[in-house]
């Protein structure tokens, strides 16, 4: 069986079908759309369905591009993949797809780099590294709207009222779409002293800022599997995630669960963390644990179930 893998951008245009193998078994498209006049078995991966329920939140090309064309996708699709049984039900109700030609792959983490197993000088190196000189709770991801950020910094604000003496809040990662709002609303509540703005992070930084974090905050509006999360449950960091989308499914009783279109409840789960060791430390050992479900060799055997039942 020959199997060609195509990394094709849904914002390409279709003439890169003159690149793929023209006498390959099985081509996989690891990115929403698969073009016109592709031989053989056709497999796609769709992540989530982001740009159908907050389009706000989504590049108006990228929009575009998905309105257009993921409905033909879908039927030139053989078979369809996505990471978590929430975008599966999100892909029927949008997309009319049936039930049985869509499989469920979750990611995987790489438990070599998230473990809790990190020297706490090497933690120490990374956070001067930063400039974190506190305890803190972080944030890390793509600074953008659809990651619920102005509402964190509402909620920590409130916070800092109550407990002057919190973590200080971290916010790590690149700019995204959008993300100017983010930065206003610190200055708007007068946090500028007590909310941080990391920039990029390397890759090899990651695991040592969640692992040396007192808690991990996610409150994302809409993920259609949510990896961060994950990740800093595999380092025993303590993690606060939406209740919404697939962030219960992935999360499950490993985390605080808050309601994201809440500031109250936002900064109500941020403060529960803080007065209640037990339940940190307990979230830490279920994290861990609950981690390790999550193994590409799992990932890798419902890919090759898929490649079996299309031979």
């Amino acid at each position: 069986m020959v199997l060609y893998i195509a990394l094709f951008q849904a914002t390409y245009t279709y003439h890169i079908i003159f690149f793929f193998g023209r006498d390959s078994d099985i081509t996989v498209f690891f990115n929403y759309i698969v073009p016109p006049g592709v031989k053989g078995k056709k497999v796609v991966f769709i992540h989530d369905m982001a740009f159908k329920v907050h389009p706000e939140t989504v590049r108006r090309r990228t929009k575009y591009v998905l309105n257009l064309a993921l409905k033909k996708s879908c039927k030139r699709a053989d078979h369809i993949i996505t990471v978590s049984q929430f975008s599966k039900k999100e892909i029927i109700k949008y997309l009319n797809v049936p039930e049985d030609k869509i499989s469920v792959m979750y990611n995987g983490v790489d438990l070599s780099l998230y473990h809790p197993n990190y020297m706490d000088e090497d933690i120490q190196r990374v956070k001067r590294k930063y400039n974190i000189q506190n305890n803190y709770f972080l944030y890390l991801g793509t600074l953008e709207p659809r990651k619920n950020l102005e509402r964190l910094i509402e909620a920590y604000g409130l916070l800092i009222k109550e407990m002057p003496n919190c973590p200080v809040l971290v916010l790590a990662g690149g700019n995204g779409w959008l993300y100017n709002n983010i930065y206003k609303m610190v200055n708007l509540m007068h946090l500028e002293k007590y909310v941080f703005f990391t920039g990029y992070v390397k890759q090899e930084d990651v695991p040592l800022l969640m692992k040396g974090a007192f808690a991990f905050l996610f409150p994302s509006v809409y993920e259609g599997f949510g990896m961060p999360p994950l990740e800093a449950m595999a380092c025993g960091t303590p993690v606060l995630v939406s209740n919404t989308a697939s962030l219960p499914e992935i999360v499950g009783e490993a985390g605080v669960q808050v309601d994201p279109y809440s500031v109250a409840s936002i900064k109500e789960g941020m403060k529960l963390l803080i007065e209640n060791d037990e339940l940190r430390n307990e979230l830490s050992s279920r994290g861990i644990i609950r981690a390790q479900r999550f193994t590409w060799d799992r990932s890798v055997s419902v890919l090759l179930s898929v490649f079996e039942k299309l031979k």
